[in-house]
């Protein structure tokens, strides 16, 4: 026995050894890939070197460290460890609730900017499609309980929830195409009676479509892109503070017109100075200061190239490049994506510097952690690693098992 075990020893010995002298890690980095299929929605990890799916998770809201991921099966809602893929907590509801929609894709949100709550929510629908109640949950993150319940008459969307989770941010629908944003007090259980107005001009009424959205970095702010039907795009500035926003209009016309019109991506500098709103397709760029009352102090037009398919005027077409940019950690640089490849702009000037992928379309966007690669999604699905500063394309590979919805995350192996 002692002769085996003495074996045994040695032959772990002589492993460890050998995996020492292996040298470093043949794994690449992991991209955190939503996926949709006629069944399903779930997220997709992928090595970048092997090109292979590691595991899959249900689609889900992550908080902002990526240590949870959000997702609801049937009547409970579920932590999952993205590391590892496995539950950390589940909360039973007893009634289907859902995570609200955040882009126009069908990418889900409901935290706060900190993620320390998380809001569902659910309808009651009867004759028509309109809802005539609204059911909103809201739930701490940790531990994970339910924190408040709102039912409202009516038809109601959740908008945003402030860090203190006092604020709950919803939009109201009226029987035509304008709608209001309402505050609901959750300390004193009510609606506000105040409807959040627009400081520029006054109005509290606004319609559009909603196709992105990206809180400042302190929570104070939430901005979402707009995109109208007849009239040109904004940056809606909601603060999470109180029943004031602001409409920062931008250059371009209604959808209805511009098949452009819905390809607009918002991105925040590393330090939450700026945001940055981009239409490749359109050729159109704005810088906005975030602090105190935000506003537009920059506009620049930029040099379109020849898009890699004509632009259809369908849904899917208008959808492309939602939300596909990003800023460089330095702060110099902003990559963007859309029908024409990925183009690098300097944030000093507006102007691009480089550009790459000039065949592909391109659906989302999503940088190294060592921020040496930018990897680019194809509305086709098919992936592709550039080098940052070079903008040479080092790889390519084909996504498997759904088409794609959006790029969430790029982690160290």
């Amino acid at each position: 026995m002692r002769a085996r075990y003495a074996l045994i020893c040695l032959a772990a010995i002589i492993s460890g050894c050998a995996a020492a002298d292996a040298g470093p890690s043949t794994s690449g980095d992991k991209l955190y890939q939503a996926l949709s299929t006629q069944h399903s929605q779930f997220v997709s990890v992928i090595d970048s070197r092997s090109h292979k799916s590691e595991r899959q998770m249900p689609l889900g809201v992550p908080s902002p460290d990526w240590k949870h991921l959000y997702s609801f099966d049937t009547t409970s809602v579920v932590d999952t460890d993205p590391a590892t893929g496995q539950t950390q907590a589940a909360l039973q509801l007893g009634h289907a609730y859902r995570l609200p929609g955040a882009t126009i894709n069908g990418m889900p949100g409901g935290t706060s900017p900190d993620g320390r709550w998380l809001v569902l929510e659910r309808y009651d629908l009867e004759s028509t499609d309109v809802p005539t109640g609204s059911h909103f949950l809201l739930l701490t993150t940790s531990p994970l309980a339910v924190n408040a319940r709102v039912d409202l008459n009516g038809f109601f969307d959740f908008d945003a929830i402030s860090n203190d989770g006092k604020r709950l941010y919803l939009i109201q629908y009226s029987g035509t195409k304008a709608y209001y944003v309402r505050i609901y007090d959750l300390a004193a259980g009510r609606l506000d009676p105040q409807i959040v107005f627009d400081k520029s001009d006054g109005a509290n009424a606004m319609t559009g479509l909603r196709l992105s959205g990206v809180a400042s970095r302190n929570g104070a702010w939430l901005f979402s892109m707009y995109a109208r039907e007849k009239d040109g795009p904004f940056v809606h500035a909601l603060s999470l503070d109180g029943p004031l926003a602001f409409c920062l209009d931008l250059a371009g016309k209604g959808y209805a017109q511009d098949g452009t019109a819905m390809q607009w991506a918002l991105a925040m500098s590393p330090d939450g100075s700026m945001l940055y709103a981009v239409n490749l397709a359109a050729g159109d760029i704005a810088a906005i200061a975030v602090e105190d009352a935000p506003h537009i102090v920059r506009t620049g037009h930029l040099a379109k190239a020849q898009s890699a398919r004509a632009l259809i005027q369908s849904v899917e077409a208008k959808e492309v490049g939602a939300n596909a940019a990003f800023v460089s950690s330095d702060g110099r640089t902003l990559v963007a994506g859309g029908s024409s490849g990925v183009v690098w702009i300097d944030t000093a000037n507006l102007t691009i510097r480089k550009r790459a992928l000039g065949d592909w379309r391109i659906w989302s966007l999503g940088l190294s952690p060592d921020g040496k690669t930018v990897y680019a999604v194809s509305d086709g699905g098919k992936v592709a690693a550039v080098g940052m500063a070079s903008a040479a394309v080092e790889d390519t590979f084909d996504l498997s098992g759904g088409q794609p919805m959006a790029l969430m995350r790029v982690a160290a192996s």
